[in-house]
């Protein structure tokens, strides 16, 4: 039997307990049994990363300061660091705390970030606000992608109004030379993660959680098919809430699924093994 195919991981987070915040790790503890929904420190990380064949990994930190959570961007580009060969570093910062742009400009400059993570309905700012463009603005004269948790929230305090991937249609618009990358495909909202990729060139998704809902992936990577958009999927795990191997491998069970219009083996390993960092970072 052959060795499994190394992976690209492009959603995978790491973080100390304390930097998590109550609400992230008691929620974590109710929804899944496990406080801040597992370890994810640098030791951990790298060791699942090896066990798992995790060939590139992106790695990233968040931000949120209405639940207490703040990953240092320093703890992120140090782990970067010591991995420069193979992973690409993704900071946050919380555009309501004041001075967030300033403080992606440090961070990009002391680590050679790549991109910014940044998650409307959970920071609880609409994607239009003088204070995201400000972050927007300040992401675009550095070269750095854009990455989006445009998506449903398990925090009670999330601002599910503000997660419509259709809001980001603007930003798109406005910042054509900057790439935007959609955690989770938008779900549940797929299909309008679809059309505004379809309609914006500069707009990217991760595939990360939604293998764990086979039907709700199974029509999110319909929609995509027929939209002509895969080449601009990549795949996720979204560790430590899945171990990277498993999140590949029941990603790519969603072709054995029998239905009147499948998915083909070739669109899924395609998204799975076909998806260099470059992607995002040259085009």
């Amino acid at each position: 039997m052959s060795a499994p195919r190394p992976l690209t991981d492009w959603h995978t987070h790491i973080y100390e307990l304390c930097h998590c915040g109550p609400v992230w790790t008691d929620r974590g503890a109710e929804l899944v049994g496990r406080p801040a929904f597992g370890e994810a420190d640098v030791a951990e990380h790298r060791r699942v990363m090896r066990a798992d064949g995790v060939d590139r990994f992106l790695v990233l930190g968040l931000q949120i300061d209405r639940m207490g959570m703040d990953v240092p961007n320093d703890y992120v580009g140090a782990y970067l660091d010591a991995n420069r060969d193979r992973a690409i570093g993704v900071g946050s910062v919380d555009p309501t705390r004041p001075g967030a742009a300033d403080e992606l400009r440090r961070a990009v400059g002391r680590w050679g970030l790549s991109g910014v993570k940044l998650s409307p309905p959970y920071q609880g700012f609409h994607p239009h606000s003088d204070d995201a463009y400000e972050v927007y603005r300040a992401a675009a004269d550095l070269g750095i992608f854009l990455m989006f948790h445009q998506a449903s929230v398990f925090a009670p305090d999330g601002v599910l109004e503000y997660a419509y991937p259709s809001l980001l249609d603007r930003v798109a618009r406005e910042f054509r030379d900057t790439n935007l990358l959609l955690a989770h495909l938008g779900k549940p909202w797929m299909n309008e993660t679809v059309e505004l990729m379809m309609k914006n060139p500069n707009v990217f998704a991760d595939i990360s959680t939604l293998p764990i809902k086979p039907w709700q992936m199974y029509n999110g990577l319909r929609l995509a098919v027929e939209g002509h958009v895969t080449d601009r999927l990549v795949f996720g795990s979204d560790f430590p809430s899945f171990r990277p191997r498993q999140a590949a491998d029941d990603f790519l069970a969603i072709a054995d699924l029998q239905m009147p219009l499948p998915i083909s083996r070739e669109v899924v390993e395609d998204i799975v093994y076909n998806r260099p960092f470059d992607l995002i970072l040259n085009s």
